[in-house]
Order: C-alpha cells, then structure tokens, then sequence
C-alpha cells in the first residue's frame, strides 16, 4: 500500500501488537515514544495516518492532534486514538481536538487494522478533486478548507466545525437529524449532544449574519436556511 503510518506510543506490548497486524498488512511504521518525539518527526515528514496514545510520558497526545490540525499540508490526517479513557468528558475533548476515531484499550487489533484502511479510503475519495460550494454570499472549499462570507475569509473554524457547516450547507433547505449529520460528518459512532456542541462552538465563530442561518428543530435537527 506504501502507506506511512505514525505510531506515538511508549509501551513496547502495544507498539508490537500494532506491528504485528499492520506491517502484515502492507504499512511502513514509523515510532515516536513522547509528545516531543511525535512532534519533531511531525516538523519533517507527513504521515498518511497517526495513531496516537493520549497518555504519553511528558503530556497528551492530544497536542499532536491540535498541532496536526492546525498544520497545513497535515490538518486532513487521520487520527486514531487509544486510550484507557472512557468518560464522555474525554472523548469529547478528542473529538473537539480533531480525533478522527476512538479506539479504548484493550484493543482489539484486528478493528485497528479495518480504521487503519477505512480512513485512508476516506482521504483518497477526499483528495481526488476538490469541491467549490458558491451559496450566494458565501462559497466553501472542501479542498482547501477555506470558508469566504461576503469575500472574507472564516479562517478559525476547527476540522470538525468545517465539515459540518459544509456539510450543512451543501445539504440546504434540507433539515438533518443528528443521528445523520453523526453518520455523515463523524462516520463512526458518537453521541448526539456532540453535534448541538459544535454547532454551538461553530456559530460562536462565525459572522452573526451567517451564524442565524443555521437553524436548529427542537427534537429533529438542524438546517442551513438562506432567505432569498
């Protein structure tokens, strides 16, 4: 597959088990043991995927999400995490960092592998060609990540926050149940109240014009209405 993936884990039994199933499978590894290792290997190389321990020696992993999110040329990179953490205040705060997917230990090795290849799929449908939305006053990128409204550019929304005001927007008048905006935009399981912090996050960001567009249906969902 000549696919690189980066694994930042500091116990050698879970590093193992990784290889294990993942070089059998066709993928170069590369190891990173601490937050700062992860992010020097990070300054230099892209990987295709990262899978990240959140309970490293000298911090969270979640800084190397926030930093691959931040990153260009990395904020499309797949993360998967592990972790022991099972709360939802806990996957909340990955989720919100741009974790793609949970993983709790002990994991089962073999569903690593199936994420492993699921969100590679994703990246390559993603980076075939990339889509302009023009929605009136506002136009999306879904290539570049870049949202204009009335020429200006929203530039501080998170990886999350963007792919569900596009997905929003692409999807107009139409209202989204949550279960199907989780589907869509998640593509893994979740929690509903998920969506109704985003959104919130989400309007908190952008223009108030633009923000009282994204209409929310007590009990049903959410819809992006532009008046003509």
């Amino acid at each position: 597959m000549n696919k690189t993936i980066l694994v930042v884990e500091d116990h050698k039994e879970m590093r193992d088990l990784v290889k294990s199933v993942l070089e059998r499978d066709g993928f170069s590894l590369i190891y990173a043991e601490t937050v700062k290792a992860g992010k020097d290997f990070l300054k230099h190389k892209k990987p295709d995927l990262i899978i990240l321990d959140l309970g490293l020696p000298d911090g969270s992993g979640l800084e190397i999400c926030s930093l691959v999110r931040g990153t260009a040329g990395l904020s499309k990179t797949p993360v998967i995490a592990l972790t022991g953490l099972t709360e939802f205040k806990d996957k909340k705060l990955g989720f919100d960092a741009g974790v793609d997917q949970y993983l709790e230990k002990p994991i089962v090795i073999e569903e690593l592998s199936l994420w492993v290849k699921a969100l590679l799929r994703r990246v390559e449908l993603d980076t075939r060609g990339g889509t302009l939305l023009t929605f009136g006053d506002l136009q999306i990128c879904n290539e570049s990540y870049i949202v204009k409204f009335k020429g200006k550019i929203i530039g501080n929304l998170t990886r999350r926050e963007f792919d569900l005001f596009y997905f929003l927007v692409k999807a107009s008048p139409k209202l989204i149940s949550r279960g199907a905006i989780i589907s869509e935009v998640w593509k893994t399981a979740a929690v509903e109240n998920l969506v109704d912090t985003h959104i919130f996050n989400m309007r908190q960001k952008l223009p108030r014009q633009l923000a009282a567009r994204i209409q929310s249906v007590p009990g049903i969902g959410f819809r992006y209405f532009q008046p003509r």
